[in-house]
């Protein structure tokens, strides 16, 4: 199949809202910190969500608009590591007073979830050749306690997730799930939609995750949106870990409106947003992706979860 022409592709990520991006700096080494993001992406795509694993991104955002103007839009976000206190709602609380009319995404645990670090093939909490650093202090996996969403038995939430859900809500914020197993995310999005929040699933055909399409399918149908991470073909451990004609199998059976398209990249080998959303448009339009699918998962759907007028 031929897919879409350069001209077009570029086009339609022009006007696309990026909405996982890893910022610097951060434990882990990344591309970019804001200014020099700004400057490489300025004018090649409308807007980008800054991610980190460790801190809050919206106080990065809001000193680079002190110091200049640009019209690239930044929207932060905070992940619920340890780095942050965990389940911590004053955290949620803060952010998003300083985002004041931009809503933030919230994703729950990444590295200190339970099943990050279940799959995580090292000792360590995050694997030494991920930082490549020697002055680096690795910490073992058994230093620290996993974060877990629900109890064992029933898969019921925790009570301390209710009152974060609580405060996403009160603070109109975007939840993602972040890197809990499938089904802490299942009960987790479907309290969350019951009590009126914008939900992302994230990356849920992550080999670590791995959602049963059934299960993204239900909860596509009761308001979440199913994320799809171009860093997770570009950098798959094998050739044929996360296929392409799959993935556009999976954004049918799901429906594009149900869908959004992000990059997950940041890192420091992997390329700029704008870039990775121009190579993954490519090769999903060679698998029958069609032009209205991509304005729909990189532009409306976007737009929709931040409250951005179209």
């Amino acid at each position: 199949m031929e897919g879409m022409s350069e001209n077009e592709i570029n086009e339609i990520v022009k006007r696309s809202i990026d909405l996982h991006f890893h910022i610097g700096p951060d434990i882990l080494p990344r591309k970019y910190v804001v200014d020099e993001l700004i400057d490489e992406e300025e004018g090649k795509i409308a807007g980008i969500v800054l991610k980190s694993h460790s801190f809050p991104t919206i106080t990065s955002i809001l000193s680079a608009q002190k110091r200049r103007k640009f019209s690239l839009k930044l929207f932060g976000s905070i992940t619920l590591n340890y780095f942050m206190g965990g389940f911590n709602p004053s955290a949620i609380y803060a952010s998003a007073v300083m985002s004041k009319d931009s809503p933030i995404i919230v994703w729950f645990p990444t590295v200190h979830a339970w099943n990050h670090l279940k799959y995580n093939y090292s000792e360590y909490e995050i694997p030494l050749e991920w930082i490549k650093d020697e002055k680096f202090r690795p910490r073992l996996k058994t230093e620290i306690k996993a974060i877990r969403a629900t109890e064992d038995i029933n898969n019921r939430l925790f009570e301390k997730c209710i009152k974060v859900l609580k405060m996403i809500k009160k603070m109109n914020c975007i939840l993602a799930t972040g890197h809990l197993s499938w089904q802490e995310s299942q009960a987790l999005a479907i309290e969350a939609l019951e009590m009126g929040i914008k939900v992302i699933i994230t990356h849920p055909n992550q080999k670590d995750i791995s959602m049963p399409l059934t299960v993204q399918e239900e909860l596509a149908r009761k308001g979440a949106f199913i994320e799809h991470c171009y860093i997770m073909y570009l950098d798959r451990d094998n050739k044929d870990d996360y296929p392409l004609d799959e993935m556009a199998d999976k954004i049918n059976r799901v429906g594009a409106e149900h869908c959004i398209i992000s990059s997950d990249a940041g890192q420091i080998k992997n390329p700029p947003p704008s870039q990775s959303l121009k190579e993954f448009v490519k090769l999903l339009s060679k698998h029958g992706i069609t032009p209205a699918q991509f304005e729909k998962m990189l532009v409306k759907n976007p737009k929709k979860l931040l409250n951005l007028e179209d």
